[in-house]
């Protein structure tokens, strides 16, 4: 169905200087005749303005090569992460890695901010407005959808609530649905709430949203939020405020840098996710192959809808895989840091790399690893396509280069690229830019899914209570929740998935008896291979207040191409590919700093200019 547009609006919180003149920040692109004031005289521009909204989400996976938000064309969030490297010089993150940004510069959290609160203004004049529409029989629209709707719009703006949360701390509570954008709004210039306030009302959002939101929706309606969605972000928010960062002993005051430092947040975000994992059946962690090329998928939560194209498969192929597709594979890659959080499995059980008993041979170093590796990575040797993939460079400047390479081959390049979300069976014959050329991959992506609840639990309840605890009792301890993740992973069939090993294999549970130190090293581990390239590491490193030096030196496993006795052999290599550069004032994002002088009443985040705080 093709997108009415209404409006576009550009909304610079506070900043009333229009991008076109200095009259107005409603900058109208109308292709329906229909003015922001007439939206809500029809149940037909009202579902839309809906969809509109939904569609400001951001489409972490992109679908044509205009690529994503920030990043440049196609570069992932994790490539800013020690997990991962952008092979795409051309975009924002090498600035980013290199720290050459701040409160002044185009950086992500600069567009962040821009872009979640004109979402916040249109949820808030949605939800002001959508009583007043009139029934419509044609489109079943009546008073039973107009609190469906609105449910919907609350939930979205507790979303951009939370979005903005994670990323700055304490925000400014917004709920006037005003057209009036000039800077003689009061409305519009609120000093910043604390954490805690910010929290809270996101909170309550949530609960309002969940009392009259379904379980599940069917048909075309699929793909709109939940019940378990509004339950979900409150989850999360409630595990991010119990964490280190938001939630610091050193620091006990609430403020909008964090909140009252309290350990019981712990046990308030484990009896939030626990209300997730009591909806098991609702919800249900799938087979891992496929689950991200699933579209009616009982482990996402709540996910962005795209239609079916074959676009992000070969964004996630080094470009010799499909020599007629659009050549511009191969940018999202994996580093070495990351690799080795992936175990060994040997005779029932997981072993670090660097355990000796593992078994691990440094030159033959991807064999019986855990089962997640095999999805989420493409490697040198791996048999895909119908081909075994050879990466690497030249040892002595006689062997060629590595059939498959990356044509780019910079001094960073890791070897190793990320193909979570590709259809590892689509033989791109079509330039893949086009959705509408050949076959299509359905690769949706979760904001949410049910796999993060049991994570979030078992982080919650090791820190509350410990591992091995029964602290809420409802039979679900921390360790019972991080190995319901843990033990589903399984090699499937080879004959079916040609990427994996023989075999049948599934990762061994963690065994009880561990401390809270060293279970909460296991969570941490977890979380990174589980959720690889889906936007949590950057932000986990944060809240947790991970050491800036264990953050910025990067490595890679080279494979390294010889000729012995007229053959071509490979070595591996660790080398250091990256040294970035990271500060603990880049915990947070800073607020633009243009936002800062048009309004008087914000404070900047620690660390940045103008900023209260020092540092953390």
């Amino acid at each position: 169905m093709k997108k009415i547009i209404i409006y576009k609006l550009l909304f610079l919180f506070t900043l009333f200087v229009s991008c076109t003149d200095s009259s107005s920040l409603l900058d109208p692109e109308v292709s329906t005749g229909i003015d922001g004031g007439d939206i809500f005289k029809s149940a037909k521009y009202a579902e839309q303005n809906l969809l509109d909204i939904y569609d400001q989400l951001l489409p972490v996976i992109p679908n044509s090569a205009s690529g994503t938000r920030w990043r440049s064309p196609d570069v992932f969030l994790d490539a800013v992460s020690d997990d991962g490297h952008a092979e795409a010089q051309w975009g924002s993150s090498p600035a980013f890695n290199q720290g050459a940004w701040s409160a002044s510069s185009g950086n992500f959290s600069n567009a962040d901010w821009e872009m979640y609160w004109s979402s916040i203004r249109d949820c808030n004049i949605f939800i002001s407005n959508i009583d007043n529409v009139p029934d419509n029989s044609q489109l079943d629209f009546n008073n039973e959808k107009r609190k469906l709707r609105k449910a919907e719009a609350i939930f979205l703006l507790a979303w951009n609530y939370a979005e903005l949360l994670k990323e700055f701390g304490g925000l400014p509570i917004i709920t006037d649905p005003t057209f009036d954008l000039s800077s003689t709004n009061q409305e519009l210039v609120k000093p910043r709430a604390t954490y805690d306030e910010t929290v809270d009302f996101i909170s309550d959002l949530c609960d309002e949203a969940a009392k009259v939101l379904p379980e599940s929706w069917e048909g075309i309606d699929y793909g709109r939020v939940t019940k378990g969605a509004a339950l979900a972000l409150k989850a999360r928010i409630l595990l991010h405020a119990a964490s280190p960062l938001w939630n610091n002993p050193e620091k006990p005051e609430d403020s909008p840098f964090r909140g009252a430092y309290s350990p019981d947040k712990w046990i308030k975000a484990a009896e939030a996710a626990a209300v997730l994992l009591k909806m098991e059946g609702v919800y249900q962690l799938l087979p891992i192959e496929k689950l991200f090329l699933t579209r009616v998928n009982k482990e996402f939560i709540f996910a962005r809808m795209q239609r079916p194209q074959s676009y992000v498969t070969g964004l996630s192929f080094t470009p010799a895989f499909y020599t007629t597709s659009f050549n511009n594979g191969g940018i999202n890659q994996v580093t070495y840091n990351m690799i080795k959080q992936y175990e060994i499995i040997k005779d029932g059980k997981a072993y670090d790399i660097e355990d000796p008993n593992s078994g691990y041979n440094a030159q033959d170093p991807y064999k019986n690893r855990d089962p997640r590796f095999y999805r989420d990575c493409l490697f040198n040797g791996c048999k895909i396509l119908d081909q075994k993939a050879e990466f690497g460079i030249s040892g002595d400047g006689v062997a060629p280069k590595g059939a498959y390479n990356d044509p780019y081959q910079g001094s960073m390049d890791t070897y190793v690229y990320s193909i979570k979300f590709a259809d590892t069976h689509l033989k791109i014959n079509w330039d893949n830019r086009f959705y509408y050329r050949g076959e299509g991959a359905e690769a949706n992506f979760p904001y949410l899914r049910f796999a993060e609840m049991y994570l979030n639990y078992a982080e919650a309840m090791n820190e509350a209570f410990g591992p091995d605890v029964d602290g809420l009792n409802n039979g679900m301890t921390a360790l019972w929740a991080l190995n319901k993740v843990r033990t589903r992973a399984k090699y499937p069939s080879s004959s079916t998935f040609s990427n994996y090993p023989d075999g049948e294999l599934s990762m061994p549970p963690v065994m009880p008896g561990l401390s809270k130190e060293q279970f909460r090293e296991r969570v941490r581990r977890e979380r990174r291979v589980e959720f690889a390239y889906e936007e949590f590491r950057f932000w986990d490193v944060r809240r947790w207040k991970i050491p800036v030096e264990e953050l910025t030196t990067i490595q890679a496993q080279i494979p390294v191409w010889y000729m012995e006795n007229g053959k071509k052999v490979v070595r591996y290599e660790i080398r250091t590919s990256e040294v970035r550069v990271m500060d603990i004032k880049m915990y947070r994002m800073p607020i633009p700093e243009s936002q800062i002088f048009a309004n008087p009443n914000l404070v900047q985040n620690p660390g940045w200019p103008f900023s209260p705080e020092d540092s953390e």
